[in-house]
C-alpha cells in the first residue's frame, strides 16, 4: 500500500473511470491519490480489475462507493460489505467512504442518491447501520454529504447539525463535497462559508470538489465542467480550518476532454501548495 502525503499536505487526485483507464495511466504521475468506486471494481471486468490493482502498486487508492444505502432502514447486505472489504484489501486502501443517502427501499433499488429526513429517528438509523458496516470494513470510514433539490416538512435538524450528530455518535469521518456545499446553499439559500465554519476541527478527512450546471436557476450536480471559481474559493476557506489527507477532482461525463481535468487538478495542486505554504 502506498502512503498517502502527510495530513498538513492533502493529497490531490481524481476519480477512477473504467471508461479513461489508459488515458489515467498515461497521466498518473500527476496526481497524488486516485479514488477508486468500489462499485465499478465489481462491475469490471478481468482488464480493468487487473489494471486497477496495478495502480495500487504505484499510487495511493481510496475507496468509495453508492451501494450501502445507509440510509434504509434494514442493516446493510453483509455480502456487500464483505465484497467491499475485499477490494478494499486488495488495492490497500486506507479509508472508504460512503453517502448520507438512501438509494433502495425493501425490494427496490431506486439507483438514485435520495437525502433522508433530517429527524433524531433517521440519524438512529444511520447510526445503526453504521455499527454493522464497521463490522465488516476496518479501515476509518467516512460520509459525504449529498445534493438534494427538496426538504422534508418533517426535519428536525439542519444539515450541518445533522452531519455532525452521525459523524460524533458513530465515528465516522466526513468527505465534504464542496460543490455540493455549493449547489445545496445556491438552491436553498444559505451561506455556504458559514456552512464550513460550523464544521469541528479535525472532522474533515477528505474533500470532493466539482463542476456542476445550471437548468434555470436550479443548480445541478452533473459532474461534467470545470471547477468554478466559487467553489476554489471555499476550497481556499475550508484548508485555512481543516486539514483533509485527501482532495479529489470528480469528472463523470465529458471525458474526453481531458485536459480540462489536468488544468483543475493543477489548480488544485496550486491551491494547497500556497495555503500550506502560508499556514
Amino acid at each position: 500500500m502506498k502512503s498517502l502525503c502527510s495530513a498538513r499536505v492533502p493529497a490531490v487526485g481524481i476519480g477512477f473511470r473504467p471508461e479513461i483507464c489508459d488515458t489515467i495511466m498515461e497521466h498518473l504521475t500527476e496526481f497524488n491519490s486516485l479514488e477508486l468506486m468500489v462499485d465499478h471494481y465489481l462491475a469490471a471486468g478481468p482488464h480493468v480489475r487487473g489494471e486497477i490493482q496495478a495502480f495500487s502498486q504505484r499510487i495511493p487508492i481510496v475507496g468509495h462507493g453508492v451501494g450501502l444505502s445507509l440510509g434504509t432502514a434494514i442493516p446493510p447486505n453483509p455480502y456487500y460489505l464483505d465484497q467491499v472489504a475485499h477490494v478494499l484489501e486488495l488495492v490497500g486502501a486506507p479509508s472508504h467512504s460512503e453517502h448520507l443517502a438512501f438509494t433502495k427501499v425493501p425490494g427496490r433499488d431506486l439507483a438514485q442518491l435520495l437525502p433522508l429526513p433530517r429527524t433524531l429517528e433517521s440519524a438512529e438509523c444511520v447510526i445503526d447501520n453504521l455499527a454493522v458496516v464497521r463490522r465488516h470494513i476496518e479501515v476509518p470510514f467516512g460520509l459525504e454529504n449529498i445534493t438534494y433539490y427538496y426538504e422534508y416538512s418533517n426535519s428536525e435538524l439542519s444539515e450541518v447539525d445533522f452531519l455532525k450528530l452521525i459523524c460524533r455518535e458513530s465515528g465516522a469521518f466526513l468527505l465534504l463535497d464542496l460543490e455540493n456545499v455549493h449547489l445545496n446553499a445556491c438552491n436553498h439559500h444559505f451561506d455556504p462559508f458559514s456552512f464550513i465554519d460550523s464544521l469541528p476541527p479535525g472532522l474533515v478527512k477528505g474533500v470532493h470538489v466539482a463542476g456542476g450546471t445550471s437548468v434555470g436557476d436550479l443548480m445541478m450536480d452533473s459532474h461534467d465542467q470545470p471547477v468554478p471559481e466559487s467553489v476554489m474559493k471555499l476550497l481556499r476557506h475550508l484548508l485555512v480550518r481543516q486539514r483533509p489527507d485527501t482532495i479529489t477532482l470528480e469528472r463523470d461525463d465529458r471525458l474526453e476532454y481531458f485536459e480540462e481535468v489536468l488544468a483543475d487538478v493543477q489548480k488544485l495542486k496550486e491551491t494547497v501548495s500556497s495555503l500550506t505554504v502560508d499556514s
